[in-house]
């Protein structure tokens, strides 16, 4: 039985902002993490978010803006997403099942801030901006720094996450995503990583990032490795290190635990991976 104890659906997006300001409510639009929750006893009041508009995708010469209410399904079919931001597209297409990235949002999978949320390793790499709304006027926070922990964000409980901004590459890069859980299908991710290397051409990297799920307690860029891997030469050696750093920072930053005999080699294997398919070299 799902606890309700309110249910608000305005048109206009002041009015939502206005509702919001009573810091009672909780936004919703296609409910894949919210509803589950209710169904477990947590009453709330909510706000259907679903007709303000919130599922476009625009750009400008610098940056590509995607409305909080985007489901999976949108973003994992859209050419432009596709040709700009592919690590998006790809994660995107990976999330649950056929009916889940119907239904959910890439603001809801921001918002939930689950250690393994698909999409935003993605955006990570994209060095990706959250624009927050209120009636108090509008605040714009970075996407490495939303997220405090496991299930926690610096949202305020009168904003409403409107749209994500994320910059335009400016030089062509290859890229790669790659998620590992126990199934193909509706799977919560073991773990995640995005990756892009761009390299001139006598294949010195001239710029490198990365990002992972559920190997910290949220999803995270990795500077160390970025740092190791810029300005050098392109080699299996080299993502190896750099594999192993990951690893050791994994430990360092989540401790010891019963899963690290698994967690630590499975992640060095998909950095090293990652590495090399988004370098173009043979990982083997």
């Amino acid at each position: 039985m799902i606890a309700l104890s309110a249910y608000r659906q305005p048109d206009m997006l002041n009015e939502a902002l206005e509702i919001l300001s009573s810091g009672d409510f909780a936004p919703i639009a296609g409910g894949t993490d919210l509803i589950p929750q209710l169904r477990c006893g947590q009453q709330r009041k909510l706000l259907d978010i679903s007709r303000l508009g919130l599922s476009f995708i625009k750009k400008d010469d610098n940056f590509i803006e995607i409305g909080a209410a985007c489901t999976h399904s949108r973003l994992s079919s859209d050419d432009l997403i596709k040709e700009k931001l592919p690590l998006l597209f790809r994660a995107t297409g990976l999330v649950g099942s056929w009916q889940i990235r119907n239904r959910g949002t890439v603001g809801g999978n921001i918002i939930n801030a689950s250690p393994c949320a698909d999409s935003v390793p993605a955006l990570l790499n994209y060095d990706a901006e959250l624009v927050l709304l209120s009636q108090k006027g509008r605040r714009a926070v970075k996407l490495n720094e939303f997220t405090l922990g496991p299930y926690k964000t610096q949202i305020k409980p009168d904003e409403l996450l409107y749209s994500i901004r994320c910059k335009k590459q400016s030089t062509p890069s290859g890229c790669s995503y790659l998620k590992l859980g126990r199934r193909q299908a509706v799977n919560i991710s073991r773990m995640t990583l995005a990756a892009t290397i761009a390299k001139d051409k006598n294949d010195v990297i001239t710029n490198a990032t990365i990002a992972g799920g559920s190997i910290f307690p949220a999803p995270s860029r990795m500077p160390e490795i970025e740092k190791m891997l810029n300005r050098q030469k392109v080699s299996y050696e080299l993502f190896e290190d750099a594999a192993n750093l990951a690893a050791d920072l994994m430990i360092k930053e989540s401790g010891v635990r019963w899963s690290t005999p698994y967690k630590k080699p499975v992640l060095i294997g998909l950095v090293q991976r990652a590495l090399c398919e988004a370098s173009g070299i043979n990982a083997s």
